[in-house]
């Protein structure tokens, strides 16, 4: 399986076509131009978690533990 999302101790896994489709809905790319932090810890600062997708000057990155 492509990802694994965690929601009050359920987990969902996804194929790999259905990651594509949901990062090419026009909804995720609107959600992720609301999200433009300079760095992982400013978007951690920001309320994002471990998986969260944010952008920096339009380059797609992931929230993720240091």
């Amino acid at each position: 399986m492509a990802l694994d999302i965690k929601k009050a101790n359920k987990t969902t896994e996804f194929t790999n076509l259905s990651v594509s489709k949901i990062m090419a809905s026009k909804a995720v790319g609107k959600d992720i131009l609301t999200r433009a932090h300079a760095t992982n810890a400013a978007a951690k600062t920001a309320g994002l978690v471990n998986g969260d997708l944010y952008h920096t000057a339009g380059i797609l990155k992931i929230v993720y533990e240091v």
